[in-house]
């Protein structure tokens, strides 16, 4: 216990809050956030008091977008991640949602209202909007706190609705408005259309931007005790994520992705290709960047960064790239989402998700690395010549996989396969199938996953280190920048190739190759987003929103790999994942319709204009 209360400075000022209200539910929390005040607790009793109408807000906080999975407080499908449906990961956890209900084809309207679903459409969503809506339209009469802070947390309010709003969005597509707090008198607004729904997100965020009192970032004074708090910087990041989100071809095209009543009344597409829209999140990210250059603080971490920063930092690339998605408080995060105080001690299971087969990345994944000069991995001849692959690869790699000869736990790692053709010349590596790297975790063949797991809470450098669940973070806005001028210019730009230049270099790579045309500069793009945010629920919707449907079925593979005991030259043999298989692999099991979520029956059938999204039933 001594551990934990360490750390608890870190987190005062907002998990007091949330543990206030969660203590003392009947006096201060769901009687006045899920139905009208009882004679008891009344609004003008909560807003009478700086203190109370804080903890309002504070509340809205704990239901944020969040996908590390730690004691049961993580991602929505349970141990498993929504990375499992991509060509990333492969899950083998059988009781994993995603395996339950994803790889057997069997979720549906019904199974959302069970929440067997990649994203919630519960009552702690829309619980959270109206508290910040009760917060937005009540904050003024709080006698005892002063006008500026008024103003934040209105502005602060405001950006939380649009971060629930804007996920829903990328999940559901077009929404129901609440576009203020609910009573009991209130009838349930209809589902809006797609344009109306991202026109609320970004006038939303538009007016929280726009408020002066809205910091920039948090102070120094303010951290570390308030980290994870909205700033206008976050804002300003998550506009140009929905905008770019809104241009894609999921939701910008000629036609719609499926057929179907919600496609008709334009709320799973806009009606049309409209090539502006592209340059409205080209906009939104030369806004971000231009206040950026005016404000300061904010930039990629680079390895000079994060070097000393703790005990295991060296000054290498890959510390850069490990601290940039693990660490809190550093310039590269904009909007950080957390669920208590877990620390590596505490992630039992994210560690036992990863140890028992919930993450078993994909040979295809481990293809998109390139070689630390930035060049594609001569797979063919590398494999040839018996040479280890593993070596000198793209630093990110060795952050985000458990590779053969690479550090882990003071060690190099030796994880060669028994052959069984050959064992006496090619006998098991010590390391492979020994705990932590148990074979569950090692089901694609001679790699893992190290990503938030690091050395499976061994006890080394980072035992103790707080978990945050980066939600958007710099490096997003450089790639997102770079798509978008590429889309709208018909061919990458000097400036979009300086932005993913720039995530490149963060790492030690050279820039991407010159006189790349629209279609591949889109491809080496979508790459590197992968290789950046692996495991970072980024994949998945970049899959989405592009409509790549052959990522969704084509047949993902693992790899053996064996070593001569004298010669130690490498044999591999690619094989076919097969346990935990996707029904979707099967023919004509995948359509369209997986792009969205279905609503929940229950609340379709409730008949207030909640139209179900097409091919659910």
């Amino acid at each position: 216990m001594k551990k934990k209360f360490k750390y608890l400075y870190l987190y005062v000022a907002l998990s007091a809050g949330f543990a206030m209200v969660s203590c003392e539910d009947l006096k201060f929390g769901k009687d006045f956030l899920q139905k009208p005040p009882s004679s008891d607790v009344t609004i003008d009793t909560i807003f009478s008091s700086a203190e109370y109408a804080r903890r309002v807000l504070w509340y809205s906080y704990q239901s944020l977008p969040y996908g590390i999975e730690t004691n049961g407080n993580g991602t929505a499908m349970h141990i498993s991640t929504i990375e499992g449906l991509t060509d990333l990961n492969q899950s083998t956890l059988t009781y994993s949602k995603v395996n339950k209900y994803y790889y057997t084809g069997t979720y549906n309207a019904k199974e959302q209202e069970s929440g067997n679903s990649k994203c919630p459409y519960g009552s702690n969503y829309w619980v959270a909007i109206r508290n910040a809506w009760l917060v937005i339209q009540n904050i003024d009469r709080v006698v005892d706190m002063d006008a500026v802070e008024k103003q934040r947390l209105k502005a602060e309010a405001k950006s939380i609705i649009a971060i629930y709003y804007s996920h829903m969005f990328r999940h559901f597509g077009a929404l129901p408005i609440i576009d203020h707090a609910l009573s009991a008198e209130d009838a349930m607004p209809v589902r809006a259309t797609l344009q109306e729904t991202l026109d609320f997100i970004v006038r939303l965020l538009d007016e929280a931007i726009a408020t002066p009192e809205f910091p920039w970032r948090l102070s120094d004074s303010e951290m570390p005790n308030w980290y994870g708090r909205i700033t206008k910087a976050g804002a300003m990041g998550l506009k140009a994520r929905v905008l770019l989100f809104a241009a894609s071809p999921l939701f910008n095209n000629d036609d719609p992705y499926y057929p179907g009543e919600a496609a008709d009344k334009k709320m799973t597409w806009f009606g049309g290709y409209d090539k502006n829209r592209w340059k409205l999140a080209a906009d939104a990210c030369k806004e971000f960047f231009d206040a950026v250059a005016a404000n300061g603080y904010y930039k990629l971490v680079e390895k000079n960064d994060a070097a000393g920063v703790y005990p295991g930092y060296k000054n290498e690339y890959r510390y850069a790239f490990r601290a940039a998605y693990f660490d809190r408080g550093t310039t590269e995060t904009l909007i950080s989402t957390h669920r208590n105080i877990f620390t590596t001690d505490d992630g039992l299971q994210l560690d036992q998700g990863m140890r028992w087969g919930a993450h078993n990345p994909t040979l295809e994944y481990l293809d998109m690395f390139q070689t630390a000069d930035g060049e594609v991995l001569d797979w063919e001849a590398e494999r040839a010549a018996g040479k280890n692959i593993f070596l000198n690869r793209d630093p990110r790699l060795y952050e985000t996989l458990i590779v053969d000869s690479d550090e882990f736990r003071g060690r190099k790692l030796d994880l060669a396969e028994a052959n069984p053709k050959n064992s006496s010349n090619y006998p098991q590596g010590k390391d492979y199938g020994k705990f932590p790297l148990d074979k569950r975790s090692l089901r694609s063949g001679c790699f893992s996953t190290r990503k938030w797991g690091l050395d499976r809470q061994g006890g080394g450098d980072y035992k103790g280190h707080i978990i945050q669940w980066s939600f958007l973070r710099m490096a997003e806005l450089h790639l997102s920048y770079a798509e978008a001028l590429n889309e709208y210019h018909g061919a990458p730009t000097e400036l979009a190739y300086e932005h993913v230049d720039a995530v490149r270099a963060r790492v030690g790579l050279k820039g991407l190759k010159k006189g790349l045309n629209k279609e591949d500069f889109r491809a080496a793009l979508l790459r590197e987003r992968a290789c950046e945010f692996g495991w970072e629920e980024v994949r998945i919707f970049d899959l989405i929103r592009w409509k790549m449907s052959e990522k969704f079925t084509s047949p993902l593979h693992g790899l053996h790999m064996y070593r001569h005991k004298t010669t130690k030259q490498m044999v591999y043999e690619p094989f076919e994942l097969t346990e935990g298989k996707r029904i979707w692999w099967e023919e004509g099991a995948f359509t369209s319709k997986w792009y969205l979520n279905a609503f929940p029956a229950n609340e379709v059938n409730k008949g207030y204009g909640l139209i179900q999204n097409p091919g659910w039933e």
